[in-house]
């Protein structure tokens, strides 16, 4: 299946293959969350990109799905989760 990643800094999109079923998508984008008065930002309103996806090229118009690299949900990355974690902590440790 292929996918579309849109790069800021070149104006052009990046495409992807990654094994899956063809033509279908398990499940849904996320949920969009409003930003501001705008509404969803792309990163919080799209596919993520699948593991093991592989850049196959780039172009201007995208191709198959629209996808991001970051993910819709803060608790989805690792990264966040321990940081909100050792916020969490250092809130109960000095703020009791």
């Amino acid at each position: 299946m292929k996918y579309s990643v849109y790069d800021y800094t070149r104006r052009a999109y990046d495409y992807y293959e990654a094994p899956g079923p063809g033509g279908t998508h398990a499940g849904a984008p996320p949920r969009p969350r409003a930003v501001g008065d705008l509404g969803a930002a792309p990163d919080h309103a799209s596919w993520r990109l699948p593991a093991g996806a592989r850049r196959v090229g780039s172009g201007e118009m995208p191709q198959g799905r629209i996808a991001s690299l970051g993910g819709a949900d803060a608790f989805s990355d690792p990264t966040s989760v321990v940081m909100y974690v050792a916020l969490a902590f250092v809130a109960w440790r000095f703020l009791r």
